[in-house]
């Protein structure tokens, strides 16, 4: 499908679909058939993200103005949550969004309920994207007959707001520098490279205290371990093991809290500067900057490109402290709050790779691009 007008990508788990009967399915196909019965417009629908044709039009859609037509509809489950495909998928479209100033493209539908969704202060990256927008509640409506009259108005109600958001300008968007003004007046190019030339070595340190929280965590398990074992050993029992437990859990207190804090910053660092370079790759594709100032910027992405290599090396090591924290959560009371607070704590990093992977790709081609010219 050359999908050139408004489209919309369905973002859910497909186990989702298939425990409701294929409603999920059926409820993009109403809402495709409310938007053009009520627009004379077709909205292009892609729901099926293992097929070629939905990945080539996700990439097109992305790096190109086309964004501005384009949605993201996720149906946030417990699973949607816990599936790290839909996690990228939203993460990467609210990047680009951001980049272009078009936030209220991605209109979340609360499919099942999530109860983070309504909680202040989540730490979760994909639960604050989606409570900073106004979600759609379909928790009872998805419990309706599809041809009740109440599912049939909602349904009609969404295909609206599209059509709203379609119709009105963007608050703002990317700042689109003009080159040979003076450095004052440029707030967005030059800006975006001062952004980085602070942010990276930042970052950088970010990933070594990651290193060195974790080589400590690891070696008060280990030492746990032994503990463990000599209690064994000496008939100690149950008791014992729990002795051992309790004194794990007082010993782990700072390095997670240490790691809560990590966590928290990269996040932090990443979302700050990730709208600007995302645009910065995509002017020097347009040709919109000066030879100077692309030249600078390549010279920041080759900088860059070290450190997304390094982090992509770290990941397996923290998703392997992600899946021990697990384990000892389900046997230990007293480890329960601090392995969770471990995992969240990986899962900020692991949602962050999500957003350096794609400088990496737009880089990429980026270099591909020149080649072939």
């Amino acid at each position: 499908m050359n999908a050139i007008g408004p489209a919309g990508f369905w973002s859910y788990t497909h186990r989702d679909d298939q425990l409701d009967g294929g409603r999920i399915r059926r409820l993009a196909e109403a809402i495709a058939h409310a938007f053009e019965i009520t627009t004379g417009d077709e909205l292009h629908v892609f729901v099926d993200n293992t097929s070629i044709a939905w990945g080539e039009q996700w990439r097109a859609r992305l790096d190109s103005a086309l964004t501005s037509t384009t949605f993201l509809i996720p149906i946030i489950t417990p699973k949607f949550l816990n599936s790290q495909e839909c996690r990228r998928e939203i993460i990467t479209f609210s990047s680009h969004a951001a980049s272009l100033g078009l936030d209220d493209l991605i209109l979340p539908i609360h499919y099942v309920n999530v109860p983070q969704l309504t909680e202040e202060n989540s730490g979760d990256e994909v639960i604050q994207l989606i409570s900073r927008r106004q979600w759609v509640d379909w928790r009872q409506l998805r419990l309706e007959d599809e041809d009740s009259p109440g599912y049939r108005q909602a349904v009609n109600q969404l295909a609206l707001r599209l059509k709203g958001i379609l119709e009105t300008p963007p608050a703002g968007g990317p700042i689109v520098v003009p080159s040979g003004e003076a450095e004052a007046d440029l707030p967005g190019f030059l800006d975006s490279l001062a952004e980085m030339e602070v942010a990276l070595p930042e970052w950088a340190e970010t990933v070594q205290e990651f290193g060195e929280v974790l080589e400590s965590l690891n070696r008060k398990t280990l030492e746990s371990a032994a503990l463990m074992q000599q209690s064994d050993a000496r008939g100690g029992g149950f008791a014992g093991r729990l002795r051992v437990t309790n004194e794990l859990a007082t010993d782990l207190d700072e390095p997670v809290r240490k790691i809560t804090e990590l966590g928290g910053r990269y996040s932090s660092e990443l979302s700050r500067i990730d709208p600007g370079i995302i645009t910065m790759i995509r002017m020097i594709g347009e040709g919109e900057v000066t030879q100077e100032e692309e030249q600078s910027a390549r010279e920041t992405f080759t900088q860059l490109m070290v450190m997304i290599v390094a982090a992509r090396e770290a990941v397996p090591n923290l998703m392997g402290l992600s899946e021990a924290a697990k384990v000892m959560a389900s046997g230990s009371r007293a480890l329960r709050p601090l392995m969770n607070s471990i995992q969240a704590a990986v899962q900020q990093v692991v949602d962050g790779q999500t957003i350096i992977e794609e400088w990496g790709r737009m880089i990429d081609e980026l270099g591909e691009s020149d080649a072939g010219n």
